[in-house]
């Protein structure tokens, strides 16, 4: 699928600018379709101009919609690491 075709798709979602664009990226970023990427929080927010928040709650929200899949990563003496995402 070319990018205009892909980019057409998104906007008829109905969900907020914000998720579409986020979608949008974590597209472009993974690679494509069952693609995973791992990136923190923090740099999506970065990377978007958006807030930590803010992105934090789009991701959730594409989680409820089942575009993404959501992994957290540990450390094994239980740290946090960057969340991995895949895109459904």
């Amino acid at each position: 699928m070319n990018d205009l075709t892909r980019y057409k798709l998104y906007a008829g979602l109905h969900i907020p600018a914000a998720a579409k664009l986020l979608y949008c990226y974590l597209w472009d970023i993974s690679g494509g379709h069952h693609s995973s990427v791992v990136i923190s929080v923090k740099n999506l927010a970065k990377d978007m101009g958006l807030s930590r928040s803010a992105t934090s709650r789009n991701l959730h929200r594409l989680e409820n919609l089942r575009m993404i899949g959501i992994v957290p990563r540990y450390t094994e003496d239980s740290g946090r690491l960057s969340n991995q995402y895949t895109l459904k």
